[in-house]
């Protein structure tokens, strides 16, 4: 598709225009005015006004009661057709809710036990964490091992780990946050295959699986040609990919075996967590018709990601995993002044406001999460921070 300026549905904004269009987000008004901020996981880039059309049509109708079956099915229907055109595989029912955290604890009370153990890999979403302990299930962490750039899942502390007898469950997160990786389907057949040996349940968190570097493959979970994919609940929504998280709509991709349906369905949780009669509409309007503003979205961030990775390519001090999806990036400080994290370092010394690397991966306070969807401005700044921070030492 073109490129041209003229021609783009996304215009280059200021720092400052950003700032005062988001007066009422969570990320621009955390820190004072002096700091940029690279934190949370929403974009800079205005949601595509198409969408957002079919959300104001309710609000002027004031048709924002509670939501008909037929905003949900017609949700349904968009994401079918979806994922048919970008994965070339056929989801099956949903139950859509309102967000991806709230899915996921619906799913870990209603598929686990009380005290059963879940595995997560790390570095990972810290509400994961928060999910399993609130839910009285025991954390069990699982360290991926980082290889040329990249982590990669060690099979062997997994196996470990799933042979465990309390273990009943896997978070699985794919493209992964915060280290952008993509598991390969070699990967998740491994996974799949320890999961289908221990008989647990996979739990397939694929919130960012639009967001796909250029050349980079998503292959679903539950396409899978193994026993564990019947069985896999898979979680996403259009939050991530059309930056409409306030909206609050995601989804809960019911497995297709029979009884871990059953399972889900009974949990009376489902219907405390509903997604909006906006946020339906609004995503349905996207997955139809927002296919070409999703590609000049994810073409800006590739661009993002090819200037950060060659600027810092030989850098000494500081080093960023290689993204091959999400917007996120995932770097690690290599000097840093004695008791200081990577988070209070950039802040202080940079004005930059990070991801603590502390919440992906408790203990490893040299770890930091930046979000790189954002325009040229902003990325030239977050640079400029780093750059300012890095000259201290």
């Amino acid at each position: 598709m073109s490129r041209n300026p003229k021609q783009s549905a996304l215009q280059p904004e200021s720092i400052a225009a950003v700032r005062a269009r988001r007066a009422h987000s969570v990320k621009w008004q955390r820190y004072p005015l002096d700091v940029v901020p690279a934190w949370v996981a929403d974009m800079d880039f205005p949601p595509p006004a198409q969408a957002l059309e079919s959300g104001i049509e309710l609000l002027r109708n004031g048709d924002t009661g509670y939501p008909s079956s037929d905003l949900g099915s017609s949700y349904e229907a968009a994401y079918q057709h979806w994922c048919k055109e970008s994965f070339g595989t056929q989801p099956h029912p949903l139950k859509t809710v309102a967000d991806v955290v709230a899915a996921l604890r619906i799913v870990v009370l209603a598929v686990t036990d009380p005290g059963a153990g879940v595995i997560v890999l790390t570095p990972s979403y810290p509400p994961f964490f928060n999910v399993v302990k609130d839910a009285q299930r025991e954390l069990m962490e699982v360290p991926m091992s980082q290889v040329d750039q990249q982590y990669r899942v060690d099979l062997e502390r997994l196996a470990t780990a799933a042979a465990d007898p309390r273990a009943q469950a896997i978070i699985l997160c794919n493209p992964q946050n915060p280290t952008g990786r993509i598991f390969t389907k070699s990967e998740l057949a491994d996974i799949a295959t320890i999961a289908d040996r221990e008989h647990l349940t996979v739990i397939a968190d694929e919130i960012h699986q639009d967001l796909l570097s250029h050349g980079s493959t998503h292959v679903p979970f539950a396409s899978l040609e193994n026993e564990s994919a019947t069985r896999a609940i898979v979680l996403s929504s259009p939050s991530k990919s059309f930056n409409i998280a306030g909206l609050k709509v995601a989804h809960i991709e019911l497995p297709s075996d029979r009884a871990q349906r059953a399972r889900l369905e009974a949990s009376p949780l489902l219907a405390l967590s509903q997604a909006t009669p906006i946020g339906l509409a609004v995503g349905a309007e996207a997955y139809e018709t927002q296919r070409s503003w999703l590609d000049e979205v994810r073409h800006l961030i590739d661009d993002n990601f090819t200037i950060m990775e060659k600027s810092y390519a030989s850098n000494e001090l500081v080093s960023f995993t290689h993204r091959e999806g999400t917007y996120l990036l995932w770097g690690e400080l290599h000097r840093l002044p004695e008791g200081q994290s990577a988070y209070q370092f950039l802040l202080d010394r940079g004005r930059l406001g990070v991801g603590a690397g502390e919440d992906y991966l408790p203990g490893a306070p040299e770890f930091f999460r930046l979000n790189l969807a954002a325009w040229p401005s902003t990325i030239t700044a977050i640079m400029e921070r780093i750059n300012d921070a890095l000259g201290t030492l």
